[in-house]
């Protein structure tokens, strides 16, 4: 399908679903710069499929019901815990170690830090759950010695995400971390506050950007030359 009828139908489908104007934004600089929609582009589709165990048989990650599961055919590898909500799944190379992982936005149960018990000022995450006792995290899970489980999980995240993207913002096969952020206890309907972007730092993710207003879209798109927009309401 040409890029200009993908164009088109994106565009056709953001508005359909929000009255608001949609914008496209580069990073530049490791700042996000707004820039003009362009007029030929594509939706860069989610990844759901990789071979994760590197036995010629790619593994399919699913999600349903708010349980992520990795699977080989029908042998199902790796499922997420029955107290984890996940609402986002994706493969992704976001830890930047040329090897896929799955990465989930999941809610749990909240947990505040081990260490707090200890502390003089402990309890410095005690409030980063919503009136449910319902934390937002981010989740990474792949294969090491020999099975598939958690390579890296958040602590509760401050400011919970409402959906992520993975996308090679600046052209160098790196991934980028890119989220819709509100706040703990928003209304399901409300938009998201801010527009994140981050970057892995090799223990856990660093802040390069962020933008507030007020976000409902998160649509990483492709130019004709390669490079990678993000498209937001």
């Amino acid at each position: 399908m040409p890029s200009r009828t993908l164009l088109l139908f994106a565009i056709v489908a953001l508005a359909l679903v929000s009255p608001a104007p949609i914008h496209a934004w580069r990073l530049s600089d490791l700042r996000l710069k707004r820039v003009p929609v362009p007029a030929a582009l594509r939706v860069i589709q989610a990844q759901t499929s990789a071979d994760f165990d590197h036995d010629g048989i790619p593994e399919t990650l699913t999600l349903a019901g708010g349980r992520a599961a990795i699977q080989t055919e029908s042998q199902t590898r790796w499922q997420s815990p029955s107290a984890w909500q996940v609402e986002q799944v994706q493969i992704t190379d976001l830890n930047r170690d040329g090897m896929p992982e799955a990465a989930l936005l999941v809610w749990r149960p909240f947990k505040p830090w081990p260490v707090d018990a200890w502390l003089p000022n402990g309890g410095r995450i005690n409030s980063f759950h919503d009136s449910n006792g319902m934390s937002c995290h981010m989740i990474l899970i792949g294969w090491n010695q020999d099975s598939l489980r958690e390579l890296w999980a958040g602590s509760a995240l401050v400011e919970p995400v409402d959906r992520f993207a993975a996308a090679d913002l600046l052209g160098d096969g790196r991934q980028y971390l890119v989220t819709l952020e509100g706040e703990y206890d928003d209304s399901p309907s409300a938009p998201a506050r801010r527009l994140m972007v981050w970057e892995w730092n090799g223990f856990g993710f660093t802040i390069v950007n962020e933008l507030e207003g007020s976000f409902r879209l998160l649509v990483p798109v492709q130019m004709e030359d390669g490079r990678v927009l993000i498209l937001t309401d």
